[in-house]
This record gives structure tokens, C-alpha cells and sequence, in this order.
């Protein structure tokens, strides 16, 4: 069964993942700017309003809050949609953010 799209609201820092097989979704970051990791794909991805992400492969993917946001995730098999949870420490965040935010101004 297909899906069609799935809207979800981020906090600024909050986390959360695509788990199993999220092949073929693609994330529309509506408003704010998403902080994207893929397993088996060098580098990060910062996803800006009005940007998409294709989703080209197998495994976790997770998903990050720069600042409040707004996104869609569409296509896929099924829902595959984790939760919303803490996965990082502070520190690790705190970290994670100066690097993106170097990258945003670089």
C-alpha cells in the first residue's frame, strides 16, 4: 500500500527517525530548516523551506530540528514513520548545531 504524505511538526532540537526500508519517501521541509543524516551516505543534508530530500536507499534515516519545523514526508510502502524522542545528549546537539550553522554561513 502507498503512501501519500504524512505532515510533521519538529521543535527546534527535537530528533526523530525513518527506520526500516524508507527507499522512495522524499522530505519537504515546509517551514525552518531540517538537519538530515542518512546511514550509508557520506555527509549530512540541511533541508531549508521549500527544499525536498529524495530518500535513495535502506536504513535509518534521521531527521533534526535546527529551528521549529514543518515537514512532509511522501511516497514509501507503508508507514514507516518512527517517534518523536531525545536520541542525542545535549552536548552532542550542541555540537551537531555549531557545525551546521558553520555550514549555513560558510
Amino acid at each position: 500500500m502507498m503512501k501519500s504524505e504524512e505532515t510533521h511538526r519538529l521543535c527546534r532540537d527535537e530528533l526523530t527517525r525513518l527506520d526500516g526500508d524508507a527507499a522512495g519517501r522524499v522530505i519537504s521541509c515546509r517551514k525552518g530548516v531540517l538537519w538530515l543524516t542518512q546511514a550509508g551516505t557520506p555527509g549530512d543534508h540541511l533541508i531549508r523551506a521549500g527544499e525536498a530530500f529524495p530518500i535513495d536507499r535502506r536504513g535509518l534515516v534521521l531527521i533534526s530540528a535546527l529551528e521549529d519545523c514543518i515537514y512532509a514526508v511522501s511516497g514509501g510502502k507503508n508507514n514507516l514513520f518512527g517517534f518523536h524522542w531525545p536520541y542525542l545528549t545535549f552536548r552532542q546537539m550542541a555540537r551537531r548545531f555549531e557545525a551546521a550553522i558553520k555550514s549555513l554561513f560558510a
